[in-house]
């Protein structure tokens, strides 16, 4: 609503430059300065605002962008996506302000258009009468007098009408209607301020006292003409957007102007107050009102071009040249990468879609997602849909169900790390089918180990998508600083809390409040780490909604915060969730914990991947992750996605427990048959995508099993 800031602020300022005229100037008889310094206070009032002067505002120093990224062992985060359908229109305060508004402005502008018609009326005469550049219509059987424009209206009852018509032909040579009619549409834009009527009224007066002063020095002494204006009280008023003479409200006001004392010459200083109220307003303007409509910067700051060449300056002492050294070069400005954006593919009619299913024993369920072009989306099932769907589908959106499940192609192995003691042979494919002798597990001795076996039926599905948006800065600095509370940790709880923050005008955080929340011990470390978000969220000002969501890997069958999807479908304007998960990625294949083994039993075995490695082997605690999938492979122990390379865990974990953690985002699936389903049997105990920066580490709690 920046237009009605804008026009409470011009309102504002009218009213400090009418103060400054009734204070000041209103008893000065230099009428037509008085007329001119009003008439400039309605056009300033409302230029003002979308002035600034630049030189006021602090100087924004230029930001250095680090890359960084960290690793914790307390909790891993992350970003899920959400597409929440518009909410339903609320009626608010801010829309009966609007509405009250409007039916005032539209009371006012169907008066003044019917006192314009009224008028118009009355100017439908035969055969008016004109002299020079007005014209005369002459009123039958009233005693009226007024002029708009350059028509003198004038009734046949009124006496003296010669002085009358001398009165109002000064109201028609200076333009007084002009006047009038300007500050009626003025009124109709802020008619719930009532310096406007009071502006009015002081115009009145000024145009009255002008018409009085040009009638009394031209022939006419002060006395004679009030006693005129006294003996000429009692007739009728004319319209209120026309320069009535019978105006017995103004006469007192008159007859005491024409016998005040004229103002001296120093007096002319006092209309030279409109510059510092000028200049007060325009810093009012830009330091105390915040506000997206300064749109003409009158004084812009001139700052420094930092890549400006530094000149060298030449002292010269004697027979010796002091040339200063240069300055040292600027550090390099690393920048955060992020992920390339999802590009979905599109129908023949141009209409993005994705699909998501399974194919076994030549069955499929397949399930599409239809993108429109307004933003929403609508799910069908190859199953459950019905011909009509079927039709819509083809005829609207040319898409037509696949007989099997389009998948992924694999991403690409990662190139070979250059700093490897040895080079590994070229892989073995194996066209028919056929699996060849299973290879040794390579075991520390330094052995160079066997090439790695490429299947052709190996398909992964892609990473998972990076959050994009307006809100990408906002999720990660959350994610980074919200902790997980360590008694929630220590009793497995999970749970959710959903948030309203508002915006300001500034597009930051300005207060924030628990919406909905599972548990109260969630509250405060959710409200602390977005109250301390310094940064900037471009969306309109107003109040928004944010899910966090604590979960558990270890028991996602009973995890309460998924209930959370649901709740954030009802919550307004909702910006997204964001998932916060308990410890490191941890898989402990035991149900119980394990026995509590002596303080110098227990052993622990780490090993980093870094983003340009994939060894073929590592072995920690008696566990063995290894590229190779052996013959008869049982899946046991989670599947591992590491970079994009698939890894097999291999080894009876009895007294060890499997901990992995990484820099940039760590996704598990346990219990997404969809998304298992295209990994294959290896995948039946769970799936772990992991990419940046991976650390895995295995605690072996006493023995361990050969």
């Amino acid at each position: 609503m920046n237009w009605l800031h804008y026009l409470l602020e011009a309102n504002l300022y009218l009213a400090v430059f009418y103060a400054g005229y009734y204070l000041f100037l209103r008893r000065e008889t230099y009428y037509t300065l008085n007329r001119i310094y009003l008439l400039f206070s309605c056009i300033a009032s409302f230029a003002l605002p979308v002035m600034q002067l630049g030189v006021l505002k602090p100087v924004e120093r230029p930001i250095t962008t680090v890359q960084f990224s960290y690793t914790t062992q307390a909790a891993t985060s992350t970003f899920i996506p959400v597409h929440v359908a518009p909410a339903a229109p609320v009626f608010t305060w801010q829309d009966g302000v609007v509405d009250v508004y409007l039916f005032g402005a539209a009371v006012l502008l169907v008066v003044l258009l019917v006192k314009l018609y009224q008028l118009l009326r009355l100017t439908r005469v035969k055969n008016p009468g004109t002299d020079g550049n007005y014209k005369v219509i002459h009123l039958n059987e009233s005693d009226t007098a007024f002029s708009f424009f350059n028509y003198l209206f004038i009734g046949t009852k009124v006496q003296q009408a010669e002085m009358i018509i001398k009165h109002e032909l000064v109201h028609i040579k200076q333009k007084h209607s002009a006047d009038i009619i300007f500050t009626e549409l003025l009124k109709i834009v802020n008619w719930f301020n009532p310096f406007i009527y009071l502006l009015q009224y002081s115009l009145r007066e000024i145009h009255e006292y002008i018409a009085d002063e040009k009638i009394a020095t031209s022939g006419t002494d002060a006395l004679t003409y009030s006693s005129f204006l006294v003996s000429n009280a009692c007739g009728l008023s004319g319209s209120s957007i026309t320069h009535s003479f019978f105006n017995y409200n103004l006469l007192k006001k008159r007859i005491i102007m024409l016998h005040q004392k004229r103002s001296g010459s120093l007096a002319r200083l006092r209309y030279l107050l409109a510059i510092p109220i000028c200049g007060g307003l325009l810093c009012a303007s830009t330091l105390a009102f915040s506000k997206t409509y300064g749109w003409v910067d009158i004084a812009p700051h001139h700052s420094i071009n930092a890549n400006t060449t530094p000149q060298a300056h030449v002292v010269r002492d004697t027979d010796k040249t002091h040339i200063p050294p240069p300055p040292p070069p600027a550090p390099p400005v690393k920048r955060v990468k992020f992920p390339a954006p999802i590009v979905r593919p599109s129908t023949p009619k141009g209409y993005p879609y994705s699909e998501a299913g399974y194919t076994e024993n030549g069955k499929s369920d397949i399930e599409v997602t239809i993108y429109e072009k307004n933003g929403s989306h609508k799910e069908y099932d190859k199953n459950k849909a019905t011909a009509a769907d079927l039709a819509l589908l083809k005829e609207k959106y040319g898409y037509v169900f696949p007989a099997h499940l389009r998948m992924p192609p694999p991403p690409p192995p990662p190139a070979p790390p250059k700093h490897m003691a040895h080079k590994l042979p070229p892989p073995v494919v194996v066209p028919d089918g056929k699996i060849p002798p299973p290879p040794p597990v390579v075991v520390p001795d330094g052995k160079t180990p066997p090439p790695p076996v490429i299947r052709h039926d190996t398909k992964l599905p892609p990473p998972p998508p990076p959050f994009e948006g307006v809100y990408k800065s906002f999720f990660f600095q959350i994610a980074k600083t919200t902790i997980y509370p360590k008694a929630a940790r220590m009793h497995n709880t999970a749970g959710y809390v959903v948030v309203q923050y508002t915006l300001n005008n500034k597009h930051q955080i300005s207060a924030a409040k628990i919406y909905k929340s599972s548990d109260p011990q969630f509250n405060a470390p959710v409200i602390a780490a977005i109250t301390n978000y310094k940064g900037t969220i471009d969306k309109d000002a107003g109040d928004y909604t944010v899910g966090i969501r604590f979960s558990l890997e270890q028991d996602q069958n009973n995890d309460k915060s998924r209930d959370i999807d649901s709740k954030m479908m009802e919550s307004p304007n909702c910006s997204g969730i964001i998932v916060i998960t308990a410890t490191s990625i941890t898989y402990n294949q035991l149900a119980p914990p394990p026995p509590t083994a002596p303080e110098n039993s227990v052993k622990t075995e780490k090993a980093q991947i870094n983003r340009d490695e994939a060894p073929d082997n590592i072995t920690l605690n008696g566990i063995t992750v290894t590229r190779n999938r052996p013959i008869n492979y049982k899946a046991s122990n989670p599947l591992l996605i590491i970079n994009g390379t698939k890894y097999y865990t291999i080894g009876k974990m009895d007294n060890q427990t499997l901990n992995f953690a990484a820099t940039d985002s760590a996704v598990v699936f346990k219990d997404d048959k969809v998304a298992l389903a295209k990994l294959g049997p290896d995948a039946k105990k769970g799936a772990f995508y992991l990419y940046g920066k991976v650390e895995i580490s295995v605690l072996s709690h006493g023995s361990i099993a050969k």
